[in-house]
């Protein structure tokens, strides 16, 4: 086989596991293994070239070599396998020749996940009358994947939309990328995904003043009737207004928030760790273990509400902040080294508007999950950075394609 058709099969391959992201759980793992088959046979770049790629070694080869030396490896191995798929597919994809058709296979792929999703919300309503969106173990079962993820995933395409919007000269086309972006638009608001909702109406209106090029006066009517329907929808609609804690006044609002969002009690209960004796401030815990144990304690001990007790118990929630799960598994060193490894793509991205708003979209995101806990997480963490380091670098050498 010539290494042409290496390279397109490559590129085939990495397009239909960007497709199958929202899905599914097993086809991912599956194609990634057919890529790395083909990337042996593949021409290539050295590997270690890239200091993106060289500072997420170094920190990856952090975590398993303190974990291997305390004898936690073996423990946390469901946990760190998400490590070697952040580094396996942040490898390969630097090496994509066809950046369009991996960026179509995105877009496409989050957009059957949101029809699947939409069909099953629509077969719901029929038969309820009522969209279950709120705060309700229903939202689960109407949509394909966890509603964060599947939020920030649709406002990955619609960044990415952009993009390939830039590289077309067909208005058709560009009308029908922009009937897609609608589409993602208005699932965000129907499942009222709060973080992906609020980024991607601040990307549009960025691009729109950016486009009309508008003047200081058109720009304030513009964004003072965006912020006029934006705050209709808001009281209109019931799920907005519980899935944002909305409430009559500021101090029922502020009341609510602080009891029904479970970050006030997580993150606290998060920071209070590094009290603890068995905390190394340097290296964090010798066993990660020691963070969900110490967490499920503190709401054991903390919430005085036995019904929100036991649900907190019972669902013993994750650390829902990426840094905080870092520092407290690999102290103060592994989250330097984790926010030296983000330093580096704020350089390169510097000049490019889509690629700096998506990583503050995806910083902002490790700051409200722990995506390393989630194979899916772990997925878009690996792919989404490389992904614009190639869009930039192609566009650079005028290859894009």
């Amino acid at each position: 086989m010539t290494h042409k058709k290496i390279d397109y099969f490559f590129d085939i391959a990495f397009a239909l596991l960007l497709f199958s992201l929202s899905i599914s759980v097993a086809i991912p793992n599956i194609i990634l293994g057919i890529i790395s088959l083909l990337f042996i046979f593949k021409k290539r770049k050295k590997i270690f070239s890239n200091t993106y790629i060289n500072v997420l070694i170094l920190f990856v080869t952090y975590l398993f070599i303190k974990t291997i030396l305390l004898n936690s490896f073996i423990n946390n191995i469901l946990i760190y396998k998400h490590l070697i798929i952040i580094l396996v597919s942040s490898i390969l994809i630097f090496h994509i020749k066809n950046i369009i058709i991996v960026i179509k296979g995105y877009v496409f792929g989050v957009f059957l996940g949101v029809l699947i999703s939409l069909g099953k919300i629509f077969n719901f309503y029929l038969e309820y009358k009522y969209f279950p969106f709120g705060n309700t173990s229903d939202v689960e079962n109407l949509i394909l994947i966890h509603r964060p993820y599947l939020g920030f995933m649709c406002f990955i395409a619609i960044v990415l939309i952009s993009v390939l919007i830039g590289k077309l000269e067909d208005n058709n086309k560009k009308l029908g990328y922009l009937s897609l972006t609608f589409i993602f638009i208005l699932f965000l608001f129907t499942i009222v995904a709060r973080l992906a909702l609020f980024l991607s109406l601040i990307f549009i209106f960025i691009k729109i003043f950016h486009h009309f090029k508008l003047s200081k006066t058109k720009l304030l009517i513009t964004f003072c009737s965006l912020i006029i329907i934006i705050s209709s929808v808001f009281l209109l609609n019931k799920n907005l207004k519980n899935r944002f804690h909305i409430k009559d006044s500021y101090i029922e609002t502020i009341n609510v928030l602080k009891n029904q969002e479970p970050r006030f009690v997580i993150w606290k209960c998060s920071l209070n760790q590094i009290y603890d004796i068995n905390f190394n401030f340097f290296t964090g815990y010798s066993d990660r273990s020691n963070i969900e144990e110490k967490l499920t304690s503190c709401y054991g001990e903390t919430i005085e509400n036995i019904s929100k007790r036991d649900y907190y118990l019972k669902t013993r929630f994750n650390t829902h902040n990426q840094f905080f799960d870092i520092f407290l598994d690999g102290g103060i060193i592994g989250l330097s080294l984790f926010l030296v490894f983000l330093l580096f793509p704020f350089i390169y991205f510097r000049n490019n508007f889509e690629a700096v708003f998506t990583l503050l979209g995806l910083i902002t995101f490790l700051g409200l999950e722990n995506l390393f806990f989630r194979q899916l997480g772990a997925y878009l963490f690996g792919i989404l950075i490389p992904l614009f380091y190639n869009i930039i670098t192609h566009s650079k050498n005028h290859e894009i394609r």
